[in-house]
């Protein structure tokens, strides 16, 4: 039998049945009724914080009612508006379908804020415990707060340092840091983003440098007979000149934390000289053959050649016959190609779909880095409107190619071991994370291996955590279906197709 992972063994050691059927329970009370305990208690907040503020301003009048506003006028002043209208924020958070993660940073600076707040009421106004007991300024807790600055370090500093953390409160609760700090990268545009350390720059450089170093670079190209040299041109050369991408919205991650393209240019020359291989190999094999262009890509390179014509003798001595190669001839040869080229694969795509010739596509000798950030900051990436694109690479000209999700719905990402199956999930959830905002777009993401995509927790696009934990997985997939069959009931009784569909309506 297969052995079970050390950390599994850990896990179910420490879990007593009676422990696992209690958290199955909750697991399935949370998907059942989840939804209807966090309606009714953000309802019952929200009620709350109206009936106090309306007996705080003597609106209403109760027993109960007005001991609890008297409570609170007596311990936080004034501020007990601020209280009150917190419990009502809370309620409203409670009530939000899209269950956004909560910021504690910003909230527990906003709340140091508010606290901070009475303190300045309390100095604004003298300091006066009379008017403190009465309700007025900010209360008890205003004046303790302000007594205890000013005793321990003088009016004049104790009520700046109250200010500059107040300010500095204010600051963080609002998010301004974090605006200021999408601002400062935006203003520096295509700069390369501070975290990124300088060993991965020297290691790249590194690298680059034993590539060009290497004996596949330096290895020798037999000569060429004359009639088989050629000169030519890319048939779709891409455009190299950087263009500067479109301005992106404030509120999408800046282009600039990812990584910039790595291009290598093509060495016309060793082109060239595999053109002319190519040409003469065939010729060996009594097939003529012309090569009329190329295209590069990131890892092989495209030679389009165009088939010639055999001549043969025809009925009568003096007559000849032009006829011309059949593409199967050419593509017979893809072996003995690749032993004249000295090249560890050759692919032959006979002929290329809607063009007049034969395709033969090389290795180049240094493939280049195809990244996420140029392939984001193409144009055909921002033509295309759909809300779900997503980049998959680029073509065999080096091209970007891009899809959109949503005319995929059922997705397998299947490949042999290394194959690149956990890059391209990676490369997927980047690209519709960044561009999308959390209000737009919502992920769970489930890690069996624990090790591919948690590093995707903290994103504010996702559900809660990665999941990892084999027990709870089986959990979150019950909760996709109902979330599922409730969003297909909706689109039901809105008479919609899709989701564009019930969005227009």
């Amino acid at each position: 039998m297969p052995q079970t992972p050390k950390r599994l063994k850990t896990y179910e050691q420490n879990q007593s049945p009676v422990q696992s059927d209690w958290l199955d329970r909750l697991a399935n009370f949370d998907l059942q009724y989840g939804r209807l305990v966090r309606d009714a208690i953000g309802v019952t907040l929200i009620a709350f914080a109206i009936m106090f503020l309306l007996a705080a301003f003597d609106y209403t009048k109760g027993f109960l009612l007005d001991a609890i506003a008297y409570w609170l006028r007596i311990w936080f002043g004034w501020g007990c508006v601020f209280v009150l209208l917190g419990i009502g924020y809370l309620g409203l958070t409670f009530l939000r379908r899209d269950q956004s993660e909560i910021k504690w940073m910003r909230l527990i600076a906003l709340e140091l804020a508010s606290l901070l707040t009475l303190g300045l009421m309390a100095i604004i106004f003298g300091n006066d415990l009379f008017r403190a007991e009465s309700g007025m300024d900010g209360g008890r807790l205003g004046w303790g707060l302000a007594t205890f600055m000013w005793n321990t370090m003088g009016q004049i500093i104790g009520t700046t340092v109250l200010f500059i953390v107040w300010l500095l409160a204010v600051a963080t609760g609002l998010g301004f840091w974090s605006w200021l700090e999408l601002y400062l990268i935006n203003l520096a545009g295509d700069s390369t983003p501070a975290f990124v350390s300088s060993p991965i720059k020297e290691e790249a450089v590194k690298e680059k440098a034993e590539t060009a170093k290497s004996p596949a670079s330096k290895k020798k190209t037999p000569a060429i007979p004359a009639e088989f040299r050629t000169s030519l041109k890319a048939t779709n050369k891409r455009d190299e000149k950087s263009i500067k991408p479109p301005p992106r919205a404030h509120d999408l991650p800046p282009l600039g934390i990812l990584l910039g393209d790595s291009t290598v240019r093509a060495d016309e020359r060793t082109i060239n000289q595999t053109a002319g291989l190519i040409m003469k190999t065939l010729s060996e094999f009594g097939i003529p053959a012309t090569v009329i262009g190329y295209r590069v890509g990131p890892s092989v390179t495209q030679f389009a050649v165009q088939p010639g014509f055999i001549k043969k003798p025809g009925t009568d001595e003096e007559d000849l016959q032009q006829m011309k190669v059949r593409v199967a001839q050419i593509a017979s040869l893809e072996k003995d190609l690749a032993l004249a080229l000295s090249a560890q694969r050759l692919r032959i795509e006979a002929p290329v779909p809607g063009k007049p010739y034969v395709g033969i596509e090389v290795p180049n000798t240094n493939s280049s880095v195809v990244r996420l950030r140029a392939l984001l900051e193409a144009d055909s990436f921002y033509k295309s409107s759909a809300p779900l694109n997503i980049a998959l690479g680029r073509d065999v000209s080096g091209n970007p190619l891009i899809a959109d999700l949503a005319r995929m719905p059922h997705l397998l990402i299947a490949g042999s071991t290394g194959s690149g199956k956990s890059v391209c999930i990676t490369s997927l959830a980047t690209c519709l994370a960044m561009n999308n905002t959390p209000e737009e777009l919502r992920m769970v993401m489930i890690d069996s291996k624990m090790v591919e995509l948690i590093r995707f927790n903290g994103l504010p696009h996702l559900y809660g955590k990665v999941e990892t934990n084999l027990e709870r997985i089986l959990g979150v997939l019950r909760w996709v279906v109902v979330e599922m069959e409730h969003r297909y009931r909706l689109l039901e009784s809105a008479h919609a197709r899709d989701l564009d569909a019930y969005n227009r309506k």
